[in-house]
């Protein structure tokens, strides 16, 4: 036995040697099998196949436990196997496996197939559209009594008999049309074209039975068709353009050993020349701003003149090492010229006795310019 979900489409209709021939497209998809059933565990033998998307949150959590791992359908299909009548459909039931893919070849141009479907509702109707009911004679004394139902019996037994055809909801219902042709199938667009007209409205699920082998596709091997699907989707959406080579000529070796030439004297100038800029206060500033701020201006000028600028980029080009902040704390009074190299230690991470080093050049090459006129210092 083999089986197919898909959803119908327009009508249309298919020459064959000047013959019109009315087909349904019928757009199908490989339905994977979610559950296996069988006669020890469930009481009988059939397979549960998921069919189209939907969103988890609108999926039950036990459908969501059946669902695990393959994808989130939004029908379920249970197709059963009559292994007591049909014997030879025994080896085919136990070789499907959960996850696994229908195959689109499983169908071929000639089958014979069985279509199922909710046929179209139609609401409430009356007798003539519903049972196709001939209607009263439109003659004389007929008035409006064309369309109406009639007699529905005796009255003796006082109750309507069952199966009494009359009027009431019309549509809606299951419906199966069997022993219909396939004419054509079209692999590009996973559509197939069935003889005749199906049941239902457009884009509504169909079941498609037939006799035959069913085909199968691996749980990997599906997967793997939808990747490559993907990526060639990806590939034609983006088309990469093609770079541009941009050719460099290439100096000669002599002018480029001059050009580096140049570079290290005009480097050697810059390192030699004076620097004759003030200190700006924003340096001073990093974390002691308010309190630089609130000295006086002969204090200032006394931090930022340009011998004690040349002096502390001449440490810090020295010992690799950032002297600012130190140098801001004793500006402001917040730390002590005596316990600089302990300041060293605590914020630069520093060993002892490279420490005592810097606090040393710093007292011998700063502090002795700035004189003994500094603001009043902490010893904390």
């Amino acid at each position: 036995m083999k089986f197919i979900l898909g959803t119908k489409q327009e009508m249309t209709q298919v020459w064959r040697n000047e013959i019109a021939i009315p087909v349904t497209r019928v757009k199908v998809e490989p339905g994977a099998i979610l559950q296996v059933k069988t006669q020890d565990r469930d009481g009988y033998d059939a397979v549960v196949v998921g069919f189209g998307n939907r969103r988890i949150k609108n999926i039950a959590k036990p459908q969501q436990g059946m669902m695990k791992g393959i994808g989130n359908f939004r029908y379920l299909k249970e197709f059963r196997y009559r292994l007591d009548i049909r014997p030879n459909e025994k080896p085919e039931f136990e070789s499907l496996t959960r996850g696994a893919s229908i195959d689109f070849e499983t169908f071929a141009a000639g089958d014979m197939v069985k279509v199922q479907g909710e046929s179209k509702g139609k609401g409430f109707q009356g007798t003539v559209k519903r049972h196709r009911f001939h209607g009263h004679n439109t003659t004389h004394g007929t008035k409006d009594q064309v369309r109406m139902p009639g007699s529905i019996g005796a009255g003796e037994p006082q109750h309507v008999f069952k199966g009494m055809r009359m009027a009431g909801r019309m549509g809606g219902q299951s419906t199966t049309v069997s022993n219909l042709e396939i004419i054509d199938i079209l692999p590009e667009e996973s559509t197939l074209l069935i003889k005749g007209a199906l049941p239902g409205a457009r884009n509504s699920v169909l079941v498609i039975t037939g006799a035959g082998e069913l085909k199968l596709k691996a749980p990997s091997e599906a997967k793997v068709e939808e990747v490559v699907e993907e990526v060639k989707a990806e590939e034609v959406k983006t088309e990469e353009a093609p770079k541009e080579e941009v050719k460099t000529e290439e100096k000669p070796a002599e002018e480029k050993k001059e050009e580096k030439k140049e570079e290290v004297k005009k480097e050697e100038e810059k390192s030699a020349a004076p620097k004759s800029e003030k200190m700006p206060e924003e340096k001073f500033a990093d974390a002691y701003v308010d309190k630089f701020s609130h000295l006086d201006a002969a204090q200032k000028e006394k931090f930022s003149n340009p011998a004690i600028m040349e002096a502390l980029s001449k440490l810090e080009d020295q010992y690799k090492v950032d002297l600012v902040p130190t140098l801001s704390k004793v500006a402001v009074g917040d730390l002590a010229i005596a316990n600089v190299a302990e300041q060293l230690v605590t914020d630069l991470q520093l060993e002892a006795a490279k420490a005592a080093e810097i606090a040393k050049a710093m007292q011998e090459q700063i502090f002795n310019l700035i004189g003994s006129d500094t603001p009043e210092t902490s010893t904390k």
